[in-house]
């Protein structure tokens, strides 16, 4: 597939990268140090978290700026809640929930997260005892569904911080007792709708393990470069440089798939643009290991270490391959649609 940008998405894809370059890690100290709340005023200034917003019923940007925004910032690893806010946001807009509560959240002043089901596979209902809020950070709500319905559970009491979570870039809550306030919001959501958005939420998912490869891939590149080994660049290597096409294949051809998954978004019924997400996240999924195992092996010994930025790299790609359905539940999925359920 040829996938081309417009001249408005390629200005945009410019800013969103100028934009992760400034608020982004670049080792794996900068995870404590870097200033979050600043990367989080950059991001509300620039409209991101309002990209879903609607007008007239339209959303303001399409599936595919949201694509890439979503990889963008996951090049360089920005730790700030882009996509659960993002996601929230959608979710808000199809419950046609109180115009005044997007409106906080587009401006960065009240935070949400997802509520997922303990294996991350599907937002979750708050009757669920072992459900978690996901990329939370400084999230005030986070948003579950239960019937239909979006339901808003207030993250002050009845949630502690996760201790030792795989990905290092985002914060996990797991339930641990009685819930504080929990409330409906908005109308029950068309079943069109949900398909929707779960289309959105795994192109979205998809396009960030694709940021995240590529970010991964772009500094391993650099480093063959620069590591000398026997008197000569490791670049100049064959090996070296067959390992490094081959990542190149693979996060190009996520990266296809992403463009086409975004753009049935908004343009194809809601049951192909379901399964075209699929698609995209069950390949995104499944050349994740693969990359960053490789991306390690052309680092060699300090791509081992955890003062290295790799690891960081692979567990942000890892967890974000089990979000929403691994890539073999992702084929299931196809498969049932393509062949008919048994």
């Amino acid at each position: 597939m040829l996938a081309l940008f417009n001249d408005e998405q390629q200005m945009f894809e410019s800013t969103a990268k100028r934009l992760a370059q400034s608020i982004g890690i670049s080792n794996p100290h900068e995870l404590t140090t870097v200033d979050r709340a600043m990367g989080w005023e950059m991001i509300t200034d620039v409209g991101l978290l309002g990209l879903r917003m609607r007008d007239d019923n339209v959303p303001l940007a399409s599936g595919v700026e949201v694509m890439i925004a979503a990889q963008a910032l996951a090049e360089t690893l920005v730790p700030q809640p882009f996509v659960s806010s993002l996601l929230s946001s959608e979710l808000l807009e199809i419950a046609q929930a109180p115009n005044e509560l997007i409106a906080e959240l587009s401006a960065g002043e009240v935070r949400y997260s997802l509520l997922l089901d303990r294996n991350l596979e599907r937002l979750a209902s708050p009757d669920e005892a072992d459900c978690l809020a996901w990329d939370c950070e400084r999230a005030h709500y986070a948003l579950g569904l239960k019937n239909n319905t979006l339901v808003r559970v207030n993250l002050s009491q009845g949630f502690k911080d996760a201790a030792g979570a795989a990905d290092l870039t985002r914060s996990i809550k797991h339930r641990n007792g009685a819930l504080g306030e929990v409330e409906t919001i908005g109308s029950a959501i068309a079943e069109d709708s949900l398909k929707r958005w779960h289309a959105l939420a795994l192109t979205t998912i998809a396009a960030d393990i694709a940021g995240t490869l590529s970010g991964a891939f772009t500094g391993a590149v650099a480093y063959t470069k620069e590591r000398v080994q026997y008197e000569a660049l490791i670049g100049s290597f064959q090996a070296i440089q067959h390992l490094c096409a081959e990542m190149l294949v693979q996060i190009q051809a996520a990266q296809s798939a992403n463009c086409y998954a975004a753009w049935a978004i908004d343009q194809l019924d809601a049951d192909e643009a379901l399964l075209a997400a699929r698609t995209a996240k069950a390949y995104a999924a499944s050349v994740a290991l693969p990359v960053t195992e490789t991306v390690m092996q052309v680092y060699g010994g300090i791509g081992q270490t955890w003062e290295h930025i790799a690891h960081v790299y692979t567990r942000r790609a890892l967890l974000n391959a089990r979000l929403f359905g691994t890539e073999s539940q992702q084929l299931h999925h196809i498969a049932d649609a393509r062949l008919g359920a048994c």
